[in-house]
């Protein structure tokens, strides 16, 4: 077995955990990151770790195995050790974790060490993957947040293995990292949507997210709650605007774009505009020219709404800005176009 990535702990409030915050996380049950396999889940089940919303004790709230917990709680006694295998819902690299056990506090895991593979659903199952440590064991404190950021990013991996020792309860899991598309996700009328997170596609810069992350705009489905779109605070300034910048995971020439609000329905923008640009960098510089793709164009509750991109069909953008007049909120994005040759 290689040895682990050389990794180091960092403290809730710093600018690493801030870093890692506004990556993708690669266990969210949003993208599709689901459990395979565990050894145990007695008391609270091992899909609670993948769970977005932030974990809940709900003091007057028992089962018949025992008391509620809103994570992934195994038995007591055991003379080994427990384990549960994730796939993530896409395959990528990671740059850091947060092994959270918010609300155990006499029934937490004390030591955790975490696996990684990349490998097939069917080679799992089978036993067949090659699982190589990722987090050597690590001791954790009760109802506390665990930061722990690489000093470079993986390997491209598929599934975690999470060993819990003896045993215990963990509330949440999140793998911040970076989506390496394994095949390129088509849209139903054959185009590629070059924002989508399971090709690559991520937001790395915003006017503001008082409410939740433009991250969301491109997850997979059109989501649960209005929790799972974008969302400003309001504005009092006059001539106001909010603004998201997307990296495209694939560089590529636009043909429509699809603006989806549901559930947004006291609170969806009137106006939006979408532009392009490109650019080797993650953030777009402050100077960086912008190339109408749709003009200004209104929106309304609670729909999918579709536009013909009217901007130059011969530009391969890397990044788009999405600008709502004045704030608000949108649930997803779709960048509809064609793949820029050799990506």
């Amino acid at each position: 077995m290689s040895a682990a990535p050389a990794y180091r702990t960092v403290q809730a409030e710093s600018p690493e955990v801030a870093a890692l915050k506004g990556k993708t996380n690669l266990a969210s049950v949003s993208l599709g990151s689901k459990i395979i396999s565990y050894s145990d889940e007695f008391f609270a089940e091992a899909s609670n770790l993948l769970k977005d919303e932030e974990a809940v004790f709900l003091p007057e709230e028992f089962t018949e195995r025992g008391k509620w917990m809103d994570g992934w709680e195994t038995r007591r006694h055991n003379k080994n050790y427990d384990w549960t295998i994730i796939q993530l819902g896409f395959a990528g690299v990671i740059f850091g974790m947060d092994i959270d056990t918010s609300h155990f506090t006499g029934n937490h895991a004390p030591v955790v060490s975490i696996e990684g593979a990349n490998a097939s659903e069917a080679e799992v199952r089978e036993g067949k993957a090659q699982f190589e440590e990722i987090l050597p064991k690590a001791n954790m404190n009760p109802g506390s947040h665990h930061y722990f950021a690489y000093a470079e990013s993986t390997a491209v991996y598929t599934h975690l293995r999470v060993n819990n020792y003896p045993d215990g309860g963990i509330a949440r899991l999140r793998v911040y990292g970076q989506v390496v598309p394994q095949t390129i996700v088509q849209s139903s009328d054959g185009l590629v949507d070059l924002a989508f997170v399971g090709n690559g596609g991520r937001a790395v810069a915003c006017s503001n997210q008082h409410f939740c992350s433009p991250s969301n705009l491109l997850l997979p489905g059109r989501g649960k709650t209005m929790g799972d779109g974008w969302e400003t605070r309001r504005s009092r300034t006059p001539n106001h605007s909010d603004w998201a910048i997307l990296k495209l995971g694939i560089a590529g020439y636009i043909d429509r774009v699809e603006f989806d609000t549901k559930q947004f329905c006291g609170n969806f923008p009137p106006l939006v505009t979408l532009h392009g640009t490109v650019s080797e960098e993650d953030v777009p510089p402050s100077d960086a020219s912008w190339t109408e793709v749709v003009g200004a164009v209104p929106l309304s509750a609670d729909k999918q709404h579709f536009f013909e991109a009217t901007g130059p069909k011969d530009t391969a953008f890397t990044h788009v800005k999405f600008t709502m007049y004045p704030d608000g909120g949108i649930k997803r994005i779709r960048i509809n176009g064609r793949p820029a040759t050799g990506n």
